[in-house]
């Protein structure tokens, strides 16, 4: 196991510096960032893995940083984490990974011990539960340092958000570039914000092209939950109207995948008959039957901004943008072609 001594030969600082920059500690002469970066990366070199729980005694903290997840199933969950994971790795904190599982009660319960002060931070992943806007407010009042990835927040909480807009209006267009005049969509639950913006953003596309949005052709996953499931029961419930649609725009990657199974099964193909776009370019999308056309954004990028941000405000500084837009782009494979005549 290494010692703070050998990381200081390393770097070729004092042990001293290496405390100092370990510890996040302020100085009277502060340590130059090129100083700061060799003793940090000659932490990782080396290993080096100090004694947090002695640490924790010692200056009555406790070096933690909580993520608080909605459901650790989700994949988008599962990416955004792993670059929250990636940042504070490299820093003296270490992460708790709190699974909401959408579940108000465990909200709370997490709630109880965030209060309690048993952690120094938290990257809050936006939940869908209504409890989510109060609880990070009452957490911003018990100064809490936090910062939320997934939902745009009012007044100074940091927040990285996508572009749900751009993106939503980029899947449309597309089809409607390719000749898809009678458009379906998939969304998700009401209470997600995603949903609504992406709604949002797909009635922008068919206004801009002159084309009516037909209520007819929406089905929403209210009532049939999350996942593959609830793409291919909203799916199945759009075919069994028996009123055309040449294209869907589904809510997500998966339930695109869903969506995808009940057109199959209706005897349809995919995209001769009807063309589908998902939504966040999950790596599986490419090698889906037939590859997805996806809106894609930087999931794991999202956690690395969240997390960086973060850290920024446990170390003292200034937050001059505090809400970070995580660009769209359209991925076209083969799941869209040209509307069927």
């Amino acid at each position: 196991m290494s010692t703070i001594k050998q990381v200081a030969q390393r770097a070729g600082v004092s042990p001293s510096t290496v405390s100092i920059v370990l510890n996040n500690r302020s100085t009277p002469l502060p340590i130059s960032q090129s100083t700061r970066e060799r003793v940090l990366k000659a932490a990782r070199e080396l290993k080096y893995n100090p004694n947090i729980f002695a640490r924790s005694l010692r200056t009555k903290r406790s070096y933690s940083i909580a993520i608080l997840a909605f459901d650790i199933v989700d994949p988008y969950c599962a990416h955004t984490i792993r670059g929250v994971e990636e940042v504070i790795s490299e820093s003296e904190f270490h992460t708790l990974l709190c699974d909401v599982q959408n579940n108000e009660e465990k909200m709370k319960d997490y709630f109880k011990l965030f209060k309690g002060n048993r952690v120094e931070g938290i990257v809050v992943m936006a939940t869908t539960l209504e409890l989510n806007r109060r609880i990070i407010a009452q957490l911003h009042e018990e100064h809490i340092p936090l910062v939320v990835i997934g939902k745009e927040m009012p007044g100074p909480i940091p927040c990285v958000v996508m572009g749900n807009l751009e993106g939503s209006f980029s899947a449309a267009e597309h089809l409607i570039k390719l000749g898809h005049q009678r458009i379906s969509f998939i969304l998700g639950p009401s209470q997600y914000v995603d949903s609504r913006q992406r709604e949002k953003g797909g009635r922008s596309a068919l206004r801009k092209y002159g084309i009516p949005f037909d209520g007819e052709l929406v089905a929403e996953e209210n009532t049939v939950g999350w996942g593959p499931e609830a793409g291919y029961q909203s799916m199945k419930k759009l075919l069994k109207k028996r009123k055309k649609f040449t294209a869907v725009v589904a809510f997500d990657d998966i339930s695109a995948f869903g969506a995808i199974r009940a057109i199959s099964e209706k005897g349809l193909k995919v995209p001769d008959d009807i063309s589908v776009v998902g939504f966040d370019d999950l790596p599986m999308s490419a090698f889906s039957n037939p590859p997805l056309t996806t809106i894609h954004y930087p999931m794991r990028e999202m956690g690395r901004q969240g997390a960086s941000l973060l850290l920024k405000l446990l170390g003292g500084q200034t937050i001059k943008k505090r809400k970070l837009i995580a660009e769209t782009h359209l991925v076209v494979r083969k799941s869209s072609g040209p509307a069927a005549m």
